[in-house]
């Protein structure tokens, strides 16, 4: 297993270190990013571990698209017709 560890004893050095490594890292298609893992650090600071891989060469990278479009789904048509009600039912509204 690779990880990076990015640690110091100012955490605001930390944040912004990983603010701009993390985007970096995930969007580079030779590598996979793990989910990062903030440890304990005595006397104060911060310390961050994450994974990090080859990406795998066999499976193609998983995209998202969101539509720009302003279609909509067609409506569905309704008939009009009733279904009958299966024997000992009754409709809502309805007493005995």
């Amino acid at each position: 297993m690779v990880q990076l560890r990015i640690m110091h004893a100012d955490a605001d050095r930390v944040a912004e270190v990983t603010a701009i490594l993390f985007p970096l890292i995930a969007s580079c298609p030779g590598l996979t990013m793990g989910d990062p893992a903030e440890l304990g650090m005595r006397g104060g600071g911060s310390r961050i571990v994450v994974e990090v891989i080859p990406a795998p060469r066999e499976h193609p990278r998983r995209v998202h698209a969101d539509r720009v479009d302003d279609r909509q789904a067609p409506a569905r048509r309704r008939t009009g017709a009733r279904r009958a009600l299966p024997p000992g039912t009754q409709e809502a509204g309805e007493h005995r």
